[in-house]
């Protein structure tokens, strides 16, 4: 390993001197089925992180970091062959330690909104930190996104990639049990496909839901707009939620709204045209509830790009979908490509229970006890009509 790592940084520093970036030098040294890792720098606290470069046989290629599990590209062929990265990123770990966006990182223990910061379980009340609305959200101020995992990496007959895992004491973010959890990345070596299969495990009774905060754009990290993408979700439902997003409890159909995205929509339009469904500027961040799914893995979202080809299906075991189309972005952060990110430049489809579930017993129930780990999966696969 150490041999390959001096080979690597080899390739870089001829990289640097003929201008190309690093992922041009990793390309250099990298072999399909193959897993290599580069230094990525180290927090203020001193604590080392890598990056782990994936390539499958097809030439897909997946990047993540030690700090959040954040996945820093996924680069998929068009339809003429040509490989782009789709996941929008920053281009090193003193931005993303910086950064109030997540990106493309794991959030835990609690994804989403806890209303007023508290919720009872079990007859005794649990407070935890809130934000400037009132809620606790994402399990700031130190969510599972701010912290160095421990990654042990994996290189097997039908995949390869990285098992992370990460111990969340009790009483962390004010939640109560002692949680090991685990999340494993697998980039399958003969299809273009990425899983993410999230476990944990607790000694006591405690809630929990993680999902990926990842922003993509099919036509590729970088382009402005996503007018050339069109979005299908298969739910019938949404949450509706007050003017502090937090749920009501309700769940109203989607038919008749913008959110119907049962047959492939450009959403375009609807980003400009204020309402009081999408607001002022507009914009989808909304949670999508799917197709009684009871924990299998369905279809959840089918996202084609025109200009490419593309196509990303999502499945996953999760009864709901946050989707949102990057209405937070504003230009005050550079993208590794060099570009700064503008409103709209990506769209998340995040999948996880429901907003403030502990709080709605009418909700999918997100309570994790030593008898009911948790275990969640959701599965990324990418196709042009080259490989179709």
């Amino acid at each position: 390993m150490n041999a390959l790592r001096g080979f690597t940084n080899i390739a870089l520093g001829l990289c640097m001197i003929l201008g190309c970036n690093n992922n041009d030098a990793l390309a250099q040294t990298q072999k399909r089925g193959h897993i290599e890792l580069s230094e990525f720098g180290a927090t203020s606290s001193g604590e080392k992180v890598q990056k782990v470069f994936l390539m499958n046989d097809l030439g897909m290629k997946v990047q993540y970091i030690d700090y959040g599990c954040t996945i820093t590209g996924i680069e998929i062929a068009d339809a003429k062959g040509n490989f782009k990265n789709i996941v929008l990123n920053l281009p090193d770990l003193t931005t993303y330690l910086k950064t109030n966006r997540r990106y493309a990182a794991v959030i835990g223990r609690y994804a989403g909104r806890i209303a007023s910061g508290h919720y009872e379980l079990n007859g005794k009340v649990y407070s935890l930190p809130i934000n400037a609305n009132g809620a606790a959200l994402h399990g700031d101020p130190n969510g599972f996104d701010k912290r160095v995992w421990s990654r042990t990496d994996f290189n097997e007959q039908e995949s390869l990639g990285s098992i992370y895992t990460l111990t969340s004491p009790n009483g962390d973010q004010g939640h109560p049990g002692n949680v090991n959890v685990s999340v494993r990345y697998e980039l399958m070596r003969t299809m273009n496909e990425f899983r993410i299969t999230y476990q944990a495990t607790s000694d006591q009774a405690t809630v929990m839901t993680l999902t990926n905060h990842a922003f993509l754009n099919l036509a590729g990290a970088g382009t402005h707009g996503l007018s050339s993408h069109l979005f299908q979700v298969f739910a019938n439902d949404y949450v509706e939620v007050n003017s502090k997003k937090l749920p009501s409890g309700r769940l109203l159909p989607v038919i008749g709204t913008p959110l119907d995205l049962n047959q492939p929509k450009d959403i375009t339009p609807f980003l400009s045209q204020p309402s009081a469904l999408l607001g002022n500027p507009p914009g989808f961040d909304h949670t999508l509830v799917l197709h009684q799914n009871m924990g299998q893995l369905q279809n959840a979202s089918v996202i084609h790009e025109s200009q490419s080809g593309r196509t990303l299906t999502i499945k996953t075991t999760e009864p709901a979908v946050q989707f949102n189309t990057g209405n937070g972005f504003n230009k005050d952060e550079m993208g590794s490509e060099g570009v700064a990110y503008e409103m709209y430049d990506g769209f998340a489809l995040e999948t996880f229970h429901l907003p403030d579930s502990p709080n709605h017993p009418e909700f999918p129930s997100t309570l994790v006890t030593p008898e009911n780990p948790y275990y969640s999966q959701t599965i990324y696969t990418f196709s042009t009509p080259l490989n179709q």
